[in-house]
């Protein structure tokens, strides 16, 4: 397969968008070949597969990529354009200020250390506090507001039941600067050995699953494979 202007144009709706829907994704593609008069039959789910396979074979090199990925909290499939760097961060110093990085930094840095890796909205906004320094005003929270509705837009956070939660663009792009620089918080399911962003915990013992693992796992044995005994949580 030809890398064509439908792959740039897909691209490039995906880098826009930060993080799309498997359903979003499709319609987009199906919109890109009716503008280039690519095909004459209509796009299906194998054919964005097939699109995203080449545009990440190109944009490889680059350490960028286009990744699938369910996200347990909503249910739903992303595809998800990411930076392959150790700290990915560092690539938007051409989009926001320092000190707006510097507050992105925080707030994945409180979402973390939270309890159940969640926020609210007026503690989000009241960790401006933390951008300010002798010769720094904080970060007003008009802007900080702007900025969290914006990331929300591009999939690093979600909102749900009125809280903010890593979105599933923080959960692949940045899962292993995560689990470096907090490797004493973030958890490993003990089933796929993937850092937990989004689980279920036994009430039996302090473990703590990814539902989807889980939920295979019980197909074939009903004990919590940490304490081994019967997995009473509903899924």
């Amino acid at each position: 397969m030809a890398y064509t202007n439908v792959h740039r144009a897909f691209l490039q709706a995906c880098s826009n968008h930060g993080t799309v829907s498997k359903q979003h994704a499709l319609d987009m593609l199906t919109s890109i070949c009716t503008r280039y008069g690519d095909r004459d039959t209509i796009p299906s789910e194998d054919d964005v597969v097939d699109v995203v396979a080449k545009i990440n074979e190109k944009i490889y090199p680059f350490d960028q990529k286009i990744a699938y990925t369910h996200f347990e909290p909503l249910d739903c499939d992303f595809y998800v354009f990411v930076n392959l760097q150790e700290s990915p961060i560092d690539l938007q110093q051409n989009v926001y200020t320092p000190l707006e990085l510097h507050y992105f930094r925080v707030l994945l840095r409180e979402l973390t250390l939270s309890e159940d890796h969640t926020l609210s909205m007026i503690a989000c906004l009241n960790l401006t506090a933390d951008t300010t320094g002798e010769t720094v005003k904080p970060l007003p929270k008009t802007r900080a507001e702007q900025l969290l509705n914006e990331w929300e837009e591009l999939g690093y956070f979600v909102v749900l039941e009125e809280k903010f939660h890593f979105g599933p663009k923080s959960v692949v792009e940045f899962e292993k600067y995560l689990s470096k620089n907090y490797v004493d918080v973030m958890t490993r399911c003990c089933l796929c050995n993937v850092t937990i962003f989004y689980g279920v915990r036994c009430a039996s013992c302090p473990q703590i699953l990814h539902k989807d693992c889980l939920k295979k796992y019980l197909r074939r044995l009903t004990t919590c494979p940490s304490c081994s005994k019967l997995w009473s949580v509903p899924l």
